[in-house]
């Protein structure tokens, strides 16, 4: 095996071991082929033991083709590029009885048997990997924490929300209820399988328009008062939805006809027309510097 392995390097010979016209083993079909100069390429070849696991930089392979199958040892070392199947860094470490791999290398010196001093190896079994992506909510699922997502892209997947994670919206965290079919996500980051296409994310952004905090007139009716004097809180019921109105010492405080007036003229249930602006880090919370009394 020895004086073959020289007439490997010296001679243009290419050894190619093609796939066969059957079903492999488990699925798995191999392709190995060998040129002049020693340099080798093995492709879909299952691991089938490591010698420490944990600890050993070197393992037992087979190239399969049905009933057929040639054993080979894989040998790295810290020049070995590892990476899973699309293209995260790996360790050795990471390679696990079962899995599927692809090598390139070279014919380790003296050897007498298929040994591969690899160069690189792609685990093709390795199928979990980080991934950030941006798109848009399409629905949202029955799942607790989940919905379907289409990215920027234009792949769809899944998002799912672990229990506890931050979510933000412009200045706010926001629950995963918050969460509707079209917003836009600035960024999700996380885990994703790319044999269930579910992206496990650890946090979200999610655009916040911020046409919601320009300052504008609302009108609505009283709900509640905290006092008679500067600086209040009051509840105003606008539409469908109840805000928090602040206003401070230096606040304008008018009737109908916009001349200057006091709080002890506002009751609840009268309606009334403020100027302010949304708080960022509360929707339901408005800044105010003028408030008119439109029932007096």
């Amino acid at each position: 095996m020895k004086t073959m392995n020289k007439i490997f390097k010296k001679s243009a010979v290419l050894l190619a071991f093609s796939l066969l016209p059957f079903l492999a083993l488990a699925g798995v079909r191999s392709e190995i082929s060998i040129d002049a100069n020693g340099k080798i390429v093995a492709k879909n070849i299952k691991v089938f033991m490591i010698s420490e696991p944990g600890k050993s930089k070197f393992f037992y392979t087979r190239a399969l083709w049905d009933d057929i199958f040639i054993r080979m040892t894989v040998l790295t070392n810290d020049a070995t590029t590892i990476t899973k199947q699309h293209g995260e860094k790996a360790t050795v470490f990471d390679i696990k009885e079962g899995d599927i791999i692809n090598v390139e290398g070279t014919l380790p010196n003296s050897a007498d048997s298929l040994n591969i001093q690899a160069t690189k190896i792609v685990d093709l079994s390795l199928l979990r990997e980080s991934k950030v992506t941006s798109g848009k909510v399409t629905s949202i699922s029955g799942l607790p924490g989940s919905f379907s997502f289409l990215s920027n892209k234009g792949y769809a997947l899944t998002i799912k929300i672990k229990p506890g994670m931050t979510i933000t919206k412009g200045a706010r965290t926001i629950q995963p209820s918050d969460i509707s079919v079209g917003d836009k996500i600035l960024s999700a980051r996380g885990i994703f399988d790319y044999s269930t296409d579910i992206l496990e994310v650890d946090t979200i952004d999610v655009y916040q328009d911020k046409g919601v905090f320009t300052p504008r007139n609302f009108q609505g009716t009283i709900k509640s008062i905290s006092g008679t004097t500067l600086p209040i809180t009051l509840s105003v019921t606008v539409g469908s939805k109840d805000y928090s109105v602040s206003l401070g010492e230096k606040s304008a405080v008018l009737n109908k006809a916009k001349e200057q007036t006091s709080l002890t003229r506002f009751v609840v249930g009268d309606t009334v027309r403020f100027y302010g602006i949304v708080r960022q880090t509360d929707l339901s919370a408005i800044d105010a510097d003028t408030i008119r009394d439109m029932d007096f």
